[in-house]
């Protein structure tokens, strides 16, 4: 009688052990899904098309789905399972969040913008005052005389006739900004 106790004591000993390596071998399937799931949303932004990110998406929610209905984790209350389904979903969140801010916006940052700043040309035309006359109707933009050469202007008032006399009032890129007189 001591012989069959001792081997029906041994026998649950042993299914606890396979319980307990079907627990961890069922936690590692998960952690890895979850990482490959992570690591193939990071190589979305290497590789745009939406299939990287899609699948690691997919690789999230199984690995999710994996934690809430398992039968190998048969053995944890819900609230364990939800709980490791909460851990899943804010250590992936957790992990994209700090990809996009310091590593994937900072390299595409470099790669992506130009830093080399560009100098504006001295502006060329006539100073604020001077006068001249148009030489085509000004709608509001046309060509007007001014001290004796040709500039593109932009009338400030609008419309007006050519020949009108006009007076500059300021420089803008490309034109100069006048007014009727």
């Amino acid at each position: 009688m001591s012989q069959t106790r001792a081997f029906g004591e041994g026998s649950r000993v042993d299914a606890l052990s396979c319980s307990i390596q079907h627990d961890d071998l069922m936690l590692a399937s998960i952690a890895i899904l979850t990482l490959f799931g992570i690591l193939l949303i990071m190589l979305e932004t290497f590789l745009p098309g939406g299939v990287a990110g899609v699948l690691g998406t997919v690789a999230i929610l199984i690995s999710i789905w994996l934690a809430l209905m398992s039968e190998e984790l048969s053995g944890w209350s819900s609230g364990q399972r939800i709980a490791l389904a909460l851990g899943i979903v804010v250590f992936s969140v957790s992990v994209l969040i700090i990809w996009l801010r310091w590593f994937a916006v900072k390299f595409f940052h470099r790669a992506l913008t130009l830093t080399t700043s560009i100098e504006t040309p001295p502006a060329v035309g006539a100073a604020p005052g001077a006068q001249g006359i148009a030489l085509t109707e000004l709608r509001p933009l046309g060509r007007a005389e001014i001290d004796g050469q040709r500039y593109d202007v932009r009338c400030q008032n609008g419309l007006a006739a050519a020949g009108t006399r006009i007076e500059v009032i300021a420089s803008e890129p490309g034109n100069l900004l006048v007014r009727i007189l």
